[in-house]
C-alpha cells in the first residue's frame, strides 16, 4: 500500500519477500496473504529482500546509492554478511543452511558464492575448543 512500485522476489511456506519503492527508499517486504510487514535494516537508507526460508530472509542493505552490504534476518535479528574484500555483496537466496549471493571485487568484476550457516553447536564446540588453548 502507497508504494510506487512493488517487486515479489522470494516465496517459501505461503509468505512472499520483495522490495517496494516509496518516493526516495526501498524497502523490503514479507506478504503472507494477509499482511505487510515492512524490513529495513537498522540505519540503512535502502533494503532489499530477495530469498526466505522458514522465518530466514536474505538480501542487501546500503547506507547510500553507492554501498551494499548483504544481510541474513531471522525475524529478530539482523546479520550483515560480506564477502571477504569485497567492495559491494549481494545474498540472492537460501535453502536450508545455503545462501547463494554475489560480491564486486575491487577491481569491479561480480563473482557468485555460496555461504554457509554454521550450525549453533558447531560454534558453541569452535569456542570452546578456542577457549581450552586459551587456558594452556
Amino acid at each position: 500500500p502507497g508504494a510506487t512500485r512493488t517487486t515479489a522476489e522470494g516465496i517459501d511456506s505461503g509468505k512472499i519477500v520483495g522490495t517496494y519503492m516509496t518516493s526516495s527508499r526501498n524497502r523490503g517486504f514479507v506478504y503472507d496473504g494477509v499482511s505487510w510487514i515492512t524490513l529495513n535494516y537498522p540505519g540503512a537508507r535502502d533494503t532489499f529482500a530477495y530469498g526466505i526460508d522458514g522465518d530466514m530472509i536474505v538480501g542487501h542493505y546500503g547506507y547510500s546509492l553507492t554501498d551494499s552490504h548483504g544481510f541474513l534476518y531471522n525475524g529478530t535479528t539482523w546479520q550483515t554478511l560480506d564477502f571477504p574484500g569485497a567492495i559491494a555483496t549481494y545474498m540472492e537466496d537460501i535453502s536450508g543452511d545455503r545462501i547463494a549471493g554475489t560480491y564486486t571485487d575491487s577491481l569491479g568484476k561480480d563473482h557468485g558464492f555460496i555461504y554457509y550457516i554454521p550450525e549453533p553447536a558447531s560454534l558453541l564446540l569452535l569456542g570452546l575448543g578456542c577457549w581450552l588453548i586459551r587456558r594452556r
